[in-house]
């Protein structure tokens, strides 16, 4: 199915509640999250999650049909940080993750320059805006949000570029 579509996702957590149920009940892991297709499980012994890794992998392959990704599945130490929905997750705290930044100014610096052509109206920015503060709102990110509504104030404040008539 393809990447992004609701069905894709419906279907995803249809068919994965059953390694939900086995990671609950039958592993007993107590910090378990899973989004869609992503999931991480933590607990503090690397030889407990290596011991689930292969017990979860087993599980896939013979009930679901289905296998772990060889090169996503992995075991971190969480100090490090996780990495899941563009976050950067640690013990007390989120961040989003470096690419999401530069993407953020990235599109703030297309707004400015579409904006002042006339290209593009100022509802659209601000409703864009307002999904970017939703999600980013989700991580440790006050001051980022507060940076970016002050960019976006400085461009609407701006005058347009615009053909002047004259009669």
């Amino acid at each position: 199915m393809p990447l992004g579509n609701l069905t894709s996702q419906f279907f995803a957590n249809v068919y994965l509640s059953e390694l939900d149920y086995f990671v609950k009940h039958k592993l007993r892991a107590k910090y378990y999250l899973r989004y869609v297709d992503d999931f991480i499980i933590l607990h503090r012994s690397r030889k407990q999650l290596e011991e689930w890794q292969m017990q979860i992998d087993a599980f896939l392959r013979e009930s679901l049909k289905i296998e772990l990704h060889p090169d996503k599945t992995k075991i971190i130490p969480l100090d490090s940080g996780v990495q899941l929905l563009g976050f950067r997750a640690f013990y007390h705290f989120r961040i989003l993750k470096k690419s999401n930044v530069r993407r953020v100014f990235g599109r703030l610096a297309l707004f400015r320059s579409k904006y002042a052509r006339g290209e593009i109206e100022q509802s659209r920015i601000l409703l864009s805006n307002s999904g970017w503060q939703g999600y980013a709102m989700m991580g440790d990110t006050y001051r980022l949000r507060h940076e970016v509504e002050k960019e976006i104030e400085n461009m609407l404040a701006q005058p347009k570029i615009g053909i002047a008539a004259t009669s």
